[in-house]
């Protein structure tokens, strides 16, 4: 059972660019250690001074566990203005975009099974890293050639998973082939301007062993 708490305070004039940093330090940390069971939102709205978190969690708590958060908690009623205003909410409905991450691994997955190799290219960053059990190359066109060799035997492929952030993601497949049936297939890819800079692939190597 989630749980959602919103709190909501007004800093000193003063003590605003220091209430900013602590936050910002709960963020770092927070994007460092990535805790699972945790959704938080910090908001500063337009007068600069008012400040808006709410923190959802469906655990046990983890942000007393931060020691940023510790930090921006130690010194609180020196900064804010009277008492933090806390409630709790109930959610009653949320969107959330797929991340960019995943979308870019999906489209990239799903271009190969097609043996759509241009929109393969087009997801490639030019110092692209590649490594599966069976090679490891570096740079667009060593790629692009060894997947558009490998894309002769692939039949299609059936997303079964996909997650991650703005920055990487796992996406968990069947890929279909001719010769060696069907192999259960992870790509971990890490984006770089958009695209994709590495993909580790990992299958299990014995099928494809003739």
């Amino acid at each position: 059972m989630s749980r959602t708490v919103v709190v909501q305070y007004r800093t000193r004039d003063e003590a605003i660019a220091e209430n900013q940093r602590l936050v910002e330090a709960v963020f770092a940390q927070l994007h460092r250690e990535r805790p699972p069971g945790l959704e938080y939102t910090a908001f500063q709205l337009d007068d600069g001074a008012e400040f808006v978190h709410t923190a959802t969690t469906t655990d046990a708590e983890v942000l007393p566990g931060l020691s940023s958060f510790a930090q921006f908690q130690r010194d609180i009623g020196a900064r804010v203005l009277g008492e933090p205003e806390v409630c709790e909410a109930a959610v009653i409905g949320s969107y959330r975009p797929v991340a960019v991450g995943v979308a870019v691994a999906v489209a990239f997955v799903e271009a190969f099974g097609k043996r759509d190799m241009s929109a393969v290219a087009g997801l490639l960053h030019e110092d692209v890293v590649f490594e599966s059990p069976r090679t490891r190359l570096t740079g667009a066109a060593a790629v692009l050639a060894a997947l558009t060799e490998f894309a002769d035997v692939v039949t299609g492929v059936d997303i079964i998973d996909a997650f991650g952030d703005e920055e990487r993601a796992l996406v968990y497949y069947d890929m279909h082939t001719g010769p060696f049936g069907t192999l259960r297939t992870v790509d971990h890819v890490v984006l770089r301007s958009g695209r994709v800079a590495s993909d580790t692939v990992v299958f299990d190597s014995r099928q494809v062993t003739p």
